[in-house]
C-alpha cells in the first residue's frame, strides 16, 4: 500500500547521488566509516559516520552498501489535476492504478523515462513507488522522471478533464486497437495478476495487448 508518512529511505550511494540531482529535499545521510564516498560539499548536508556493525542493523546491508540517506517525498506528489493540465499537447503519460508487486512499479517507472514518458500516475490502492524496491528497480528514473500519487478517481476526473486519451492493458491481451488519435495519451497498465478492474476497464477508449514494452514503444513513437 501507499506509503502515509512523507519519508523514503535511499539505500546506496546510487540513490543518493540520484535524489540530490533531482533535487529531492534529502535531510540526513549516514555512511559507514570505511566507505570511500564523500557527500558534494555543495549539498550542505552533514553526514553522519558509523561503525560497520552499527549501519548494518539499520537496514538490508546488500541494498545500502555502505550508504544510507532520508529524503522527503516532493509535496506535489499529490496534484495531479494541475499536473495533467500542464501536459504538452502531445504527452505521453503511463497511469498504474492498482499494482500490487513494488518491484513491477519501479521497473515500469524506468521504461517510462526510457519511453520518453512525461510521467507516471500511481494510485494510493497500489505498491508505493517510493518504497525500497520499487525505488531500486526503477533504476533511478523515480529521481528524474515526474510521480504523482492519487486516489483512482482523481487521477481519472484529471486525464478526462485534461483530454488525455486513455489505452488500457492488461495481461495477455492480444493487439486490438492500440493507434490512438493525435494529442494527449495515457497507457493504463493493469495489474498483472488481477488486470485493470471493471472501473478502469470501462473508463478506456481503447485496449492494447501484446508485450507490455512494445505497446509502451508504440505509444511513444505517436507521442513523437
Amino acid at each position: 500500500m501507499i506509503r502515509r508518512d512523507p519519508w523514503v529511505l535511499l539505500e546506496g550511494q546510487a540513490a543518493l547521488e540520484a535524489a540530490l540531482a533531482g533535487w529531492w529535499e534529502v535531510t540526513g545521510v549516514v555512511i559507514d566509516e570505511v566507505h570511500p564516498w564523500e557527500i558534494p560539499s555543495w549539498s550542505g548536508l552533514e553526514v553522519m559516520r558509523l561503525l560497520s556493525g552499527e549501519l548494518q542493523t539499520l537496514a538490508d546491508p546488500s541494498r545500502h552498501r555502505g550508504v544510507l540517506g532520508l529524503a522527503r517525498i516532493p509535496e506535489e506528489s499529490s496534484e495531479v489535476a494541475a499536473f495533467c493540465r500542464s501536459l504538452e499537447e502531445d504527452a505521453l503519460l503511463v497511469v498504474c492504478p492498482k499494482l500490487t508487486d513494488p518491484e513491477f512499479a519501479g521497473s515500469l517507472t524506468r521504461q517510462a523515462e526510457a519511453a520518453g514518458a512525461a510521467g507516471v500516475l500511481f494510485g494510493t490502492d497500489g505498491a508505493s513507488p517510493f518504497g525500497a524496491l520499487a525505488l531500486a528497480a526503477s533504476g533511478g528514473a523515480l529521481f528524474r522522471l515526474p510521480v504523482r500519487v492519487a486516489d483512482g478517481g482523481v487521477i481519472l476526473r484529471s486525464l478526462k478533464s485534461a483530454g488525455v486519451d486513455l489505452t488500457g492493458w492488461e495481461s495477455g491481451d492480444v493487439s486490438v486497437g492500440t493507434s490512438p488519435p493525435a494529442g494527449r495519451r495515457a497507457l493504463v497498465v493493469g495489474d498483472p495478476g488481477i488486470g485493470l478492474g471493471p472501473f478502469w476497464r470501462a473508463a478506456c477508449d481503447r485496449r492494447g495487448g501484446g508485450p507490455l514494452e512494445e505497446l509502451l514503444g508504440s505509444l511513444a513513437v505517436k507521442a513523437g
